[in-house]
């Protein structure tokens, strides 16, 4: 048991990481924009990209034993996607990083409700994940429908996503260490779902 849950605590520590990263870069850009806006994005960028790699690897490599692996693997692309987003900031016109960024917040959102519905049967998680499915299909109307926002606009709400994506990386990873793992059975599909609160 503990052996076969070695490479989800890794992973969990890895999501841990990335969270801590994000949260600091978001906090740096709104503190100081002039001087680490731009850097704080390409950071997270960069930590986004490689993790993105590790995680979607990590889902393909462990899917024998895991059968939370395609949430890993859509995460994973998820991340790659935002990665990508901060990437073109400098490279494709301001309308078309919007548009971008509006259908990647939709597929985070929808991935978040989705998930929301697998976990019902735990009440502060299945919350948890439909608030933040709320808040990523709330930000991609914005980045859909309001003309008026400025480039700057989306930089601050970038940063401001960075924080939040931050703080559920973290809560995320803390999920997995006291919950998933714990009850970790790499046999029945149908005991992956817990019953209990958490």
């Amino acid at each position: 048991m503990q052996d076969r849950s070695r490479p989800v605590a890794r992973f969990a520590s890895v999501l841990s990481a990335r969270g801590w990263i994000a949260l600091g870069c978001g906090v740096a850009a709104l503190a100081w924009p002039d001087a680490a806006l731009l850097r704080a994005m390409i950071l997270t960028g960069t930590v986004l990209a490689a993790s993105a790699v590790y995680e979607m690897a990590f889902a393909v490599r462990n899917r024998h034993l895991n059968r939370g692996w395609p949430l890993a693997l859509a995460d994973g692309t998820a991340c790659l996607g935002w990665a990508a987003l901060t990437a073109t900031l400098t490279v494709i016109s301001y309308h078309a990083t919007l548009l971008l960024a509006s259908v990647w917040l939709f597929f985070c959102g929808v991935l978040a409700f989705l998930l929301a519905l697998a976990l019902w049967p735990m009440r502060r998680t299945r919350l948890a994940m439909l608030a933040w499915s709320i808040v990523q299909l709330s930000l991609a109307a914005f980045a859909a429908f309001d003309a008026q926002a400025g480039l700057f606009t989306l930089l601050y709400v970038g940063a401001g996503y960075a924080i939040a994506f931050g703080v559920f990386q973290i809560a995320a990873a803390r999920w997995m260490r006291n919950v998933a793992i714990p009850l970790f059975e790499p046999t029945l599909p149908q005991h992956w779902l817990a019953t209990r609160q958490a």
